[in-house]
């Protein structure tokens, strides 16, 4: 393949060895037709090597306002005014990376221990609300009768 002498060969196997592979003990050559095999795959890692790395453009996720209208992720996700590659999570009061696979980004952040101890957190504290302002609103109630019930006494 090559139009080198054996000697030329062998030399170059040597000078690209000690350039690209670990150090190791060396193979014991058996014939020419093995160094030449061995030279041509050598050659053919060192133009591998030093040919330019292809680099692939990755799309980069951005916040869909269709979320929103999803209930499973309406009752807490909210855009991140600043940045679009972020979300922001009003239970956890946290904003999280949505880059690499968008709404991927926001169940992994749903299935979170944090997220699960706030959510769970937050239904126990809507449900006091609840108690609590519908003992507000009887209390309302039995104070408004008994304020008529003064108001006709008095008359």
């Amino acid at each position: 393949m090559f139009s080198m002498q054996e000697d030329e060969i062998i030399d170059v196997s040597n000078s690209l060895e000690e350039e690209c592979l670990p150090e190791s003990a060396p193979q014991p050559v058996k014939d020419a037709d093995s160094v030449s095999l061995k030279n041509n795959s050598k050659f053919t890692t060192t133009s591998s090597l030093s040919s330019p790395v292809n680099t692939s453009k990755r799309y980069i996720s951005k916040f869909k306002k269709e979320w929103l209208l999803n209930p499973r992720y309406s009752s807490f996700l909210k855009e991140c005014k600043t940045d679009q590659t972020k979300a922001l999570c009003i239970i956890c009061n946290l904003q999280f990376s949505i880059q690499n696979s968008g709404v991927g980004d926001v169940n992994s952040h749903m299935k979170t221990k944090k997220h699960q101890d706030n959510l769970k957190s937050v239904e126990a504290n809507k449900c006091n609300v609840f108690i609590s302002l519908l003992i507000t609103k009887l209390m309302v109630n039995v104070i408004v009768s008994l304020l008529s019930k003064i108001n006709t006494c008095i008359i």
